[in-house]
């Protein structure tokens, strides 16, 4: 298949790899940073120079994995008009609330199928293929990606239509965050009272074993 990567970076390197070690076409175009497109053209992805000529490559996917909403949204009012419309963008941004409504809404005015795949891990992961995806789509849409989705996820989920995806990944990263949050002000309060970390720690698994006991 004909695969577009747009946003070749910190996360997309591994996607990208993984899309080309299935035997696809991948084209990139190149971003601020050099080293992860050079790294890729050297895998035997082919590097455009422009949206137009990446447009041109008659796609049947074009994957974005960019930094934030605002950025996805500026490409996407650039390549819609572009694309033909049987072209499936595959969007792996995490975006704000509305982001990917927002995205749908640019690319169903020229009649191109939408999903959002934004995911759990970091490049680590990414480059083994190993991600969770966490996708809103249409149902027909979902089952048309799961081609591609396997190429870099170990497991992928179904959360729902558009918006769906992001509503997780946000929820997914408030509790990692909130985790977080609590280990650091636990090890905090343990040095500020002069309590012994490491039998802090053993007793606290103790607590754990008991509260599972329960269940």
């Amino acid at each position: 298949m004909n695969v577009g990567f747009i946003g070749v970076g910190y996360m997309g390197y591994g996607i990208a790899k993984n899309i080309l070690k299935k035997g696809n076409n991948l084209f990139v175009i190149a971003n601020k940073k050099r080293e992860p497109i050079d790294k890729i053209v050297s895998d035997g992805a082919i590097e455009v120079k422009s949206y137009n000529e990446l447009c041109e490559k008659n796609l049947d996917a074009l994957f974005l994995c960019v930094t934030n909403t605002p950025i996805a949204l500026s490409i996407a009012e650039k390549v819609s008009t572009l694309l033909k419309d049987n072209t499936l963008i595959i969007d792996v941004t995490t975006h704000n609330q509305n982001g990917s409504f927002q995205m749908e809404q640019i690319f169903s005015k020229q009649k191109i199928n939408y999903i959002e795949c934004p995911v759990m891990g970091g490049p680590v992961q990414a480059e083994e293929g190993v991600c969770g995806g966490i996708v809103g789509a249409s149902e027909e849409n979902f089952k048309k990606s799961e081609v591609y989705l396997k190429t870099f996820c170990k497991d992928y989920f179904h959360f729902g239509a558009v918006g769906k995806g992001a509503k997780s990944k946000l929820l997914n990263n408030f509790l990692s965050l909130g985790t977080a949050t609590n280990v650091i002000e636990f090890i905090k309060s343990a040095k500020k009272l002069d309590i012994d970390l490491e039998k802090l720690f053993c007793s606290s698994k103790i607590r754990i074993w008991e509260l599972n006991s329960f269940k």
